[in-house]
């Protein structure tokens, strides 16, 4: 937001030399629009330092004129300090929302194997997770829960094929049954791999 050339006070002096009015002329809106680009605390230093010129020529000392250009410098350095800190602060926020994006990817990808308790915790958690460090955390728990699933799903499938396996055997005659090998479910899968693959 741009200041009006209004909020830059007029120098305030009975024998106002012609040439310090034509200085201030020029440089007032250049300082109005510098006090309304800046925000916070580079505006008020910026601001009480006009301010202090301003009223220096009040006072008499009209020879301060000739520092306008050196306080215009001064406003546009604070002005691309405070546009470089502005950038660079965007650009943590996008990679932060982009880390977020992907682990909050990854919690949906894997939100059929959670539990509902642990989805929305992992949610909750990484919505308040203020740093790249708190959202790494969350997907590192993500990735040790659905490891734990797999583990729990591999354990069921083993003890599923077991039981399968015994079925077989209590289903075969009793003589069959010494004639079968015992192999594993992983042998049997490599066997029948074989056998499509020929």
């Amino acid at each position: 937001m741009a200041a009006r050339p209004g909020d830059v006070p007029q120098p305030q002096h009975l024998h106002l030399p012609g040439w310090v009015r034509r200085a201030h002329g020029q440089a007032r809106p250049i300082l109005a629009d510098l006090i309304g680009n800046l925000t916070g605390e580079p505006r008020q230093q910026f601001a009480a330092h006009v301010g202090e010129l301003v009223d220096g020529m009040s006072s008499g000392k009209f020879s301060l004129a000739w520092q306008y250009p050196r306080l215009i410098d001064e406003g546009w350095a604070l002005f691309e300090r405070q546009r470089r800190d502005a950038e660079e602060e965007a650009r943590k926020r996008r990679g932060l929302e982009s880390a977020r994006r992907r682990v909050a990817d990854q919690l949906r990808d894997a939100g059929a194997r959670l539990t509902p308790e642990t989805a929305s915790r992992l949610h909750r958690t990484l919505r308040s997770a203020d740093g790249v460090d708190a959202i790494k955390g969350v997907a590192t728990e993500l990735d040790q829960a659905v490891a734990a699933v797999r583990t729990l799903e591999e354990k069921r499938r083993d003890r599923e094929i077991d039981r399968t396996r015994e079925r077989i055997h209590r289903a075969l005659p009793r003589g069959a049954a010494a004639e079968v090998p015992a192999e594993s479910w992983q042998d049997a899968l490599r066997r029948i791999a074989e056998n499509f693959s020929e």
